[in-house]
């Protein structure tokens, strides 16, 4: 058990099942969660009575800096601080490499990628004057190993995130922050329906064989690891990539 009791989390992608996942890890363990999801509507409601709430749950669309800025600069006039920075918002494509167009390509980066720079940009902000924080920035397997299954864009936008990753720590570690990524495999999410509509059910099944494990992931696998990496337990570790995938990449 970790005690995050106090502590202000933020999840971006939190309406996705890994993002669904990781705020009821931290809810169990006491913390304070600010779902934030493109997908939740914009509230009518001033964000400070929304933010009263927990889980609280705000719109928020990553490509958009000003949307990240607001909502980073909300938490920490209504809640005091914040103390954790999970980066799970991302889109998935599966597509043989020579077909996919630019402008396809353009949309990957900026969601997976460039959403999640800005996340870190306005977050580091606030924890290098906090002096404390912590990210943690979801990558993939396919970021690592590159993707058949996955698209080329989407295996690309991974990579970016785990050397984004390494740069937020070397820059963070000198203001007491720490960031560190995990690398999930296939995880049984929506996210496979993906998978499923290029490559059918079957050979879908079949190549979750392939993992050492003999399944996909669940994403509360995912979550544990990251509730991990966020908390005191994990205080000497950072810039690093943590595989979950049941052995499916093996380090020498």
């Amino acid at each position: 058990m970790f005690d995050f009791k106090g502590k202000v989390v933020m999840v971006t992608g939190a309406n996705g099942g890994i993002g669904t996942a990781t705020t009821e890890a931290f809810l169990k363990q006491g913390a304070r969660v600010v779902c934030c999801d493109f997908t939740y509507p914009p509230v009518d409601d001033p964000v400070s009575a929304v933010l009263s709430a927990n889980p609280a749950k705000l719109h928020v669309d990553v490509t958009k800096k000003a949307q990240v800025a607001s909502a980073v600069q909300a938490i920490v006039k209504a809640l005091g601080k914040l103390d954790v920075v999970v980066n799970g918002a991302g889109i998935l494509r599966s597509k043989f490499f020579t077909e996919i167009t630019e402008e396809e390509w353009d949309v990957m980066l900026d969601i997976n990628l460039r959403g999640q720079f800005f996340v870190c940009q306005e977050g580091l902000k606030v924890m290098m004057e906090q002096k404390s924080g912590c990210f943690v920035n979801i990558a993939s397997f396919s970021g690592e190993a590159g993707g058949i299954m996955a698209a080329v864009d989407y295996s690309a936008s991974k990579a970016g995130v785990i050397c984004l990753t390494k740069c937020l720590a070397k820059t963070g570690a000198a203001y007491g922050v720490r960031a560190n990524s995990v690398a999930p495999g296939g995880v049984d999410t929506k996210m496979l329906d993906v998978y499923k509509a290029t490559w059918g059910e079957e050979h879908v099944a079949e190549v979750s064989h392939m993992n050492p494990m003999g399944r996909w992931g669940r994403p509360e696998e995912v979550a544990s690891g990251i509730v991990f990496l966020a908390s005191d337990e994990a205080s000497f570790i950072t810039g690093a990539c943590l595989d979950i995938n049941g052995g499916l990449l093996m380090n020498p």
